[in-house]
């Protein structure tokens, strides 16, 4: 197969305008889990598109707002997570859940404000979607339902989301290469035996069992680690019972930044990928066990669950040497690349790409 993206798309400016505009600012956005907000005020800010956004608790109800003030246009969240009120930090206005202005400072300083005017000072909202504790926010006001963008996988992703137990590591990095380059590593095995010698390939991943829908697709693996056998029966017996149980390893893309993946449905890992720049990029890793009954941790867990957090960690260094070297190899070839079938997600993924940029709508 020959690559659908030509090489300049992985480091032009013009086709990251294209991106902002025609994709990401019309697609669904994952920006957390719904324990990232479990307290009044507990807040996630982060640019979507490179708007700035703040999903937030105000009074029980978890919204999305522009993280812009209204008075004189401070950012208002101005770390990535925490939790405060939705008061800006440079004049101490204070927004209620429906982000209209409920508490402005010296107050009778300003014209008498009617309903109507504070009401025109409302934040910008956004809407906010779950799929079991999986937050999603979308930018565009018409976008088609969440559970139509997941399609077939929103079954799975909700079951799987609410076994997570505990998160055990997250592991966010720059990488300096594009955010394209990123996604299709992750969507094939073929570097797995150059690249991570020493860790994944290990495991020996194999196979092409490919599943699409629309946007999205997975990839199923069996993986030379039996789950009820040798040294991992006391950690699959551990977690056993559990609602979400299987053989092998899972992976799915939801397009198109973020990355799901579970062996045996006992450890998980949510990575999700943001562009910055045409060449840089913010990765994120969130890595949980699924949850159990037992009250103790004991020491055989504790050993796995270190081994886990050091073992994903080294595959995502691996995994960033080898993209920073694409990105300096994209600038210097007119070639568009050819795919094996082990790239077939790789194909898939740059076909809905492109659909996306070339929609001027």
């Amino acid at each position: 197969m020959n690559s659908n993206i030509q090489a300049f798309h992985y480091y032009d400016d013009a086709i990251f305008l294209k991106e902002t505009n025609n994709l990401f600012k019309k697609v669904w956005h994952f920006v957390g889990f719904k324990s990232d907000f479990l307290n009044d005020n507990d807040f996630i800010a982060l640019k979507i598109a490179g708007t700035p956004i703040v999903i937030q608790n105000v009074r029980g109800e978890i919204k999305s707002f522009l993280n812009v003030c209204s008075h004189r246009f401070s950012i208002i969240q101005q770390e990535e997570s925490g939790n405060r009120p939705l008061v800006c930090p440079y004049h101490g206005w204070a927004y209620d859940k429906n982000g209209i202005p409920s508490g402005i400072p010296k107050k009778p300083l300003f014209k008498k404000f009617s309903k109507e005017e504070l009401c025109e000072m409302k934040l910008k909202e956004f809407e906010v979607s779950f799929c079991g504790n999986l937050c999603f926010v979308s930018l565009d006001q018409d976008a088609e339902p969440l559970e139509n963008f997941i399609g077939v996988f929103y079954e799975e992703l909700e079951t799987m989301s609410l076994v997570l137990g505990n998160r055990i590591d997250v592991n966010s990095m720059e990488i300096n290469a594009n955010w394209k380059v990123i996604v299709e590593n992750t969507l094939e095995s073929y570097h797995v035996g150059l690249v991570h010698a020493d860790t994944l390939a290990k495991l020996e991943p194999s196979g092409i069992d490919f599943t699409f829908d629309k946007t999205n697709s997975s990839w199923t693996s069996n993986l030379n680690i039996v789950k009820d056998k040798g040294g991992y029966r006391k950690i699959n017996d551990y977690y056993s019972p559990r609602a979400y149980d299987i053989d092998g390893y899972k992976h799915i893309l939801i397009f198109p930044n973020l990355l799901i993946s579970t062996t045996h449905g006992i450890s998980f890992n949510y990575s999700l990928i943001e562009p910055i720049t045409p060449d840089k990029t913010k990765f994120t890793s969130h890595v949980f066990t699924t949850i159990t009954d037992s009250e103790k941790t004991p020491i055989v867990i504790k050993a796995f669950e270190e081994s886990l957090i050091g073992f994903n960690r080294q595959v995502f260094n691996e995994d960033k040497t080898v993209c920073q070297l694409v990105q300096q190899g994209v600038r210097h070839t007119n070639l568009s690349g050819k795919l094996s079938d082990e790239e077939e997600r790789v194909h898939h993924f740059q076909k809905q790409y492109l659909n996306f940029l070339e929609n001027e709508s």
